[in-house]
């Protein structure tokens, strides 16, 4: 029991770190609009010379729309927004195979080109996004010398804290519990941003997180398993709070079940 209890302790700290990056990631996309950005990318490098980035955006202007609208356009969506757009005659050109093309069959082929273009805009986003994620769960982890190994160590020698923690995973959960365990996705920003509360809590009675002071006792003691710690620790937390949230509620399932023998309740 109390290597479980361990464990979600650890797990506990590791949803902490993801709620951290999830909320400078989230700042950072802010600041440098990347969607805006890769979206942008997308038009030009797959439309060509057969459509223009600015015809774009000012169809979607009159629209009220930005370019991140397209993100959630469908075939049958863009194509009436290319009704709007104005072409010139060399834009035309190359196309369509048939000579003398009309200019609905033009669009046709630009809104069949734009299902492409979007699916790799949601691919190359997607990436971009990791990219940034493991970048700053390794710049956090890294600053705060949260190794996996060694806070895995900690808890193990001081169940005292550990049950004390762990025991933060009801309420980290219980905006779930309140919504009848069917939390949506939507809804995920808005329970991270409650929990900040019992994350800043734990943080003040138990700063086991904060250990940027100990990286000369931690690396002249075991220098390899420091290293390969924040490594993996890094790697962890970059998976997401969506997915620790998850593996949260099920070890706390486990538990629950293990402390009530095995038995339910209705």
């Amino acid at each position: 029991m109390s290597t479980l209890q361990t464990l979600i302790a650890l797990v506990v700290l590791i949803f902490v770190l993801s709620v951290i990056v999830q909320a400078l990631q989230d700042i950072l996309k802010l600041f440098l609009d990347t969607k805006a950005a890769t979206l942008q990318q997308i038009i030009i490098r797959f439309m060509g010379d057969h459509l223009k980035l600015d015809q774009v955006q000012d169809a979607l202007k009159r629209r009220g729309l930005d370019i991140t609208a397209l993100d959630h356009f469908s075939k049958d969506d863009f194509r009436t927004l290319l009704d709007g757009i104005k072409f010139e005659d060399t834009q035309l050109q190359g196309i369509v195979a048939k000579e003398q093309a009309s200019l609905a069959e033009a669009k046709d082929q630009i809104a069949a080109a734009y299902e492409g273009a979007r699916a790799n805009f949601q691919k190359i986003y997607a990436l971009k996004n990791k990219k940034i994620a493991v970048a700053i769960s390794f710049v956090v982890v890294l600053t705060l010398n949260a190794s996996a190994i060694r806070l895995y160590e900690i808890l193990s020698a001081n169940q005292t804290m550990s049950q004390a923690i762990s025991g933060t995973a009801a309420t980290v959960l219980g905006n779930e519990k309140n919504n009848g365990g069917t939390a949506q996705p939507a809804d995920l920003a808005d329970v991270y941003a409650k929990n900040r509360t019992v994350i800043e809590s734990d943080l003040q009675k138990y700063p086991i997180l904060l250990r940027t002071g100990k990286y000369s006792e931690d690396l002249g003691k075991e220098p390899a398993n420091e290293i390969l710690g924040l490594v993996v620790m890094a790697l962890l937390v970059s998976l997401g709070a969506p997915f620790w949230n998850d593996v949260l509620k099920g070890m706390t399932g486990v538990n629950n079940a293990l402390n009530s023998g095995g038995k339910t309740t209705s």
